[in-house]
């Protein structure tokens, strides 16, 4: 699509709207989108096609590749291990990892959590702004619940669950006390494989996991839907199953 560049004056003359430049628009055909700094406007034209140039470079094989996701380092053999180095823990440093593995909540997603996101009268914890810029939410299960009322205990408000806890050394105070290797991101992982195991499908973990389906599963990402009651028992058989793996290792995967 055609970039063009507009002065802010000649914009103002053609969308002037209540005295005020709307930084985003979409009008008459045109995207604008404001450059506050240099007081310019950048113009997509709609109706126009122009070849991208990156096009013949990744004919040719020039384009660099996509990143690929990094593998887990965390094995489901060695949960019992893990949970035992946790147990040293502080109390909330044990409840912080326990509930990223039962939840597969991102890493922010779990630090961040305030007191107003947990309704336990409802029975919900709410995310309301993920990775992928959608809300997102998870029925509380008796798992979870008891993690939940010790750390909402005598917070109000915009309180943190986990205030004081430090996400980026965490796993490196549970390897000190003997945990194998692990980053934060392999306990959100474990949830599908043990999910798999459990014969689960892919519809209610990429629910639990906030996982958007590819462009191309049109099935997952424009006709399935499921919600909180949805994932409830789903999301309860996977966080009884961490457990049982976490107590005895001969049942690993």
């Amino acid at each position: 699509m055609p970039i063009v560049l507009i002065s802010e004056s000649l914009l103002r003359r053609s969308t002037f709207t209540d005295g005020r430049i709307l930084r985003d628009r979409v009008l008459c055909g045109f995207c604008v989108r404001m450059n506050p700094r240099k007081r310019t406007f950048r113009i997509a034209v709609h109706g126009l096609s122009l070849e991208s140039p990156f096009n013949k470079l990744a004919a040719a094989g020039l384009m660099p590749e996509h990143s690929q996701p990094r593998a887990r380092v965390l094995q489901i053999s060695e949960l019992p291990a893990w949970k035992t180095a946790v147990d040293q823990l502080g109390e909330k440093q044990r409840d912080f990892l326990l509930l990223t593995l039962f939840t597969g909540l991102r890493r922010n997603e779990c630090k961040e959590l305030t007191l107003k996101q947990i309704d336990l009268s409802g029975g919900v914890l709410s995310i309301p702004m993920t990775k992928n810029g959608k809300p997102h939410s998870l029925p509380v299960t008796p798992m979870m619940r008891e993690i939940l009322e010790r750390r909402c205990l005598g917070l109000a408000g915009d309180d943190q669950l986990f205030k004081g806890v430090s996400a980026e050394h965490i796993h490196s105070m549970a390897m000190r006390l003997g945990s194998p290797r692990f980053m934060l991101h392999d306990l959100r992982k474990l949830v599908a494989p043990v999910g798999e195991k459990l014969g689960l499908g892919d519809a209610v973990v990429r629910r639990i996991l906030n996982h958007t389906a590819p462009k191309t599963d049109v099935l997952h990402r424009h006709y399935i839907g499921l919600n909180d009651g949805d994932a409830a028992g789903a999301l309860g058989r996977i966080q009884t199953e961490l457990n049982c793996l976490m107590r005895n290792a001969c049942q690993a995967l």
